[in-house]
């Protein structure tokens, strides 16, 4: 009985949520925004009994997108977690860090290495796979959308050439414009300019 009145007082402040919400959405249509347009459905799955007001639904699957896109972070990566001898695609987003690539429209390339147990400090990069600033059609990542690439690394431990007895600890890597040289170069990075690094675990 306690559980259906808690369901109940939550619902209700739902309701009441959506009816300040759709005075402030008039001004966002040409037409009335009123309770006349307002269709509900019986969720008798979900919630028996109960009635909630499809314009709320459509509103809160909006809302859930707006907040995937807000949250979206620096770096995604899949699988999640590596391991060293996973196929990795790793995901960036222009939008956080330190923006270097906001906007960006030309062709985006990796800079890409390994940190590991032969590294000599947290921030030492081996096995670089490409020069720095040059356009090696194999560093281009994949434009995903607009401030989003994504770079796929197969079999990290064979992509970098790394030997079975050398403990590999994170990816290292930047995106960066193309055909650039040391400082004058369009490159997204931490927030505060420091390197993305992504751990690795170990099978």
């Amino acid at each position: 009985m306690r559980g259906r009145q808690l369901t109940n007082k939550y619902i209700s402040c739902i309701n009441y949520c959506y009816y300040k919400l759709s005075i402030r959405f008039r001004v966002l249509f040409a037409g009335e925004y009123t309770k006349n347009y307002i269709c509900t459905i019986n969720h008798t799955n979900l919630f028996p009994g109960m009635k909630i007001k499809f314009p709320f639904i459509f509103f809160l699957l909006i809302s859930a997108f707006w907040l995937s896109s807000c949250s979206s972070p620096l770096l995604a990566w899949n699988p999640d977690p590596v391991s060293d001898s996973s196929t990795v695609t790793i995901t960036c987003n222009a939008e956080k860090g330190n923006q270097g690539l906001l906007n960006f429209e030309g062709p985006v390339y990796v800079h890409v290495g390994l940190i590991t147990d032969s590294s000599r400090s947290a921030n030492e990069w081996r096995y670089v796979r490409f020069k720095w600033g040059s356009a090696d059609p194999e560093a281009e990542a994949k434009k995903v959308r607009k401030n989003r690439w994504s770079y796929t690394i197969s079999n990290i431990r064979r992509f970098f050439g790394v030997k079975g007895n050398e403990k590999i600890s994170g990816i290292a890597i930047l995106f960066r414009a193309g055909n650039c040289f040391d400082t004058d170069c369009s490159v997204l990075r931490n927030e505060n300019k420091s390197d993305m690094v992504i751990p690795v675990t170990h099978n």
